[in-house]
Parts: C-alpha cells; structure tokens; sequence
C-alpha cells in the first residue's frame, strides 16, 4: 500500500522548519563609526586573539604627565618553604696500614737539623721499635695543626735503576705509615722516592729516610724571578740618563784596586 502526500502535510512540515531555532538566520552585531578613515586611531589586536579582547577590554588611556596609582600589596608574600636536607651517608677512612716494626731490624734513628733521619739495612725497608718510637714523638711535637712532614728516601741497588727507586718508596711509605698511626693527617705527609741517583744522596747515608717538618704547608717549586719594573719616562726638555762606558785598566781617570 504506497501513501500520496498530499498538500495538507506539505504546509504542516514547511510550517515546522520555520519555526525551527536552528533554521533561523544568523545574526550580527556591527558598529558604525561617522569618522573618515584617516581619523580612525588604528585597532591593534591583543595576544590572546579575539577571545582576549572581548574577556579583557582595554583600559582607558591616561591623560598625558598622569601616572597610574601605585598598587602596594596588604602583606609580603609568605618565604617559600625548603625541603628538608636529605641525609648523606659518610663513609669512614680507611684503616691505617701498619708500619713494618721489626724487633731486629737494623737502623736508628737520629736528630736532623729539621726533622729526624731514619736509617734502614741493606735491601730492607722495615723499622725497628726505636725508630718507630722515634717518629712518633717527632709526631706527637709538631708545631702546630697545620704542619707537614716531608719524607726523602734514598737506596742503593744494583744496575737497574728502578730497583733503588722501589726501595726508597717502600721506606718512604713505611715511614708514612708511622706517621699516620701517630695521628697525623695523610694530605699532611708528602713522599719523595729519589733511589740512588739524586745528588743530596751524598749528604748521608745511602740506605735511609729524611723527616723535614714545616710550621705550613710543605713549600712548592719557587717562583720565577719577576723581571725589574720599567723606569719613569723621561720628562721632555730633560736630558736622557746615560751610563758611563766602562774604561779599561791604566786609562786616565781609571781607579785600579789596590793589591793586597
């Protein structure tokens, strides 16, 4: 069965698309303005776009020499608040590496002009317990908190010439070593391994240790001489400064020195 439209419901669907909201027109909203165009101040869009524009309108200009008011805040803004410090574990320092104490040991221990001399056996590096005792009273009368000890170690050896160096660092570090269970600060201690080939070997026996204590820091390389500062120029109109030619023995007015 097939249904005719007929003319009646025709106007009734024509009737409710009319009065459909969504059919409506749209609409808009315009200003006009009477002033010429070369009188128009021109319109600078804000950042934010058309949004920006309609959600904040421009405020009015200030007269020309006015201000704006000073806007103080009621109260200072509250100080931030910091974390809590987060707790680093320490480690402890290494233990101590004894010395070497041997009650045989050959060696002694005697006064140096600066420090104390250590003296070891042939081809050893171990101390006796006089020269240990020995280091540790130079330890114990240090003059003060800041003072360094510098260690000088001298061997013989045989004809490879690292053997002497190895000797004399293995004494150097045993002496450290004392110093260290004595009390005294490892950055305090400073290490020389010279073997057998300085030329301060000679001031000494050849199997031994040099103790040099310093009120400071142990003294750095020195410094290079710093050249003379230039002299003054000469003002204009005064005569240039000249040194005399050196005049040769027998000249006229030479003074010769006098024979003994």
């Amino acid at each position: 069965m097939r249904i005719r439209p007929t003319k009646a419901a025709g106007t009734l669907v024509l009737a409710a698309l009319l009065s459909c909201p969504a059919a409506s027109p749209a609409r808009a909203q315009a200003t006009h303005d009477p002033r010429p165009l070369d009188q128009t101040p021109p319109y600078h869009m804000p950042s934010g776009g058309p949004a920006a524009a309609h959600a904040h309108p421009p405020a009015h200009a200030l007269p020309p020499g006015k201000q704006p008011p000073l806007v103080v805040p009621a109260a200072p803004p509250p100080p931030p608040v910091l974390p809590p410090p987060i707790p680093v574990p320490t480690r402890p320092p290494p233990p101590v590496t004894p010395a070497p104490v041997v009650p045989d040991a050959p060696g002694e221990a005697s006064k140096a002009p600066a420090g104390l001399r250590i003296t070891f056996g042939p081809d050893r590096a171990d101390l006796n317990p006089e020269s240990d005792a020995a280091i540790t009273a130079l330890a114990h009368a240090a003059p003060g908190p800041d003072a360094s000890f510098t260690i000088t170690a001298y061997a013989t050896g045989g004809d490879d010439p690292s053997t002497p160096r190895r000797m004399s660092l293995s004494r150097a570090l045993a002496v450290r070593s004392a110093l260290m269970q004595a009390g005294i600060p490892s950055v305090k201690i400073y290490v020389k391994a010279l073997g057998a080939t300085a030329p301060t070997m000679a001031e000494g026996p050849p199997d031994r240790a040099d103790i040099v204590v310093t009120a400071g820091p142990a003294p750095g390389p020195s410094a290079p001489a710093q050249p003379p500062p230039p002299a003054p120029p000469t003002p204009p109109g005064a005569p240039a400064a000249t040194t005399p030619p050196a005049q040769a023995p027998g000249a006229p007015g030479a003074t010769e020195k006098a024979a003994p």
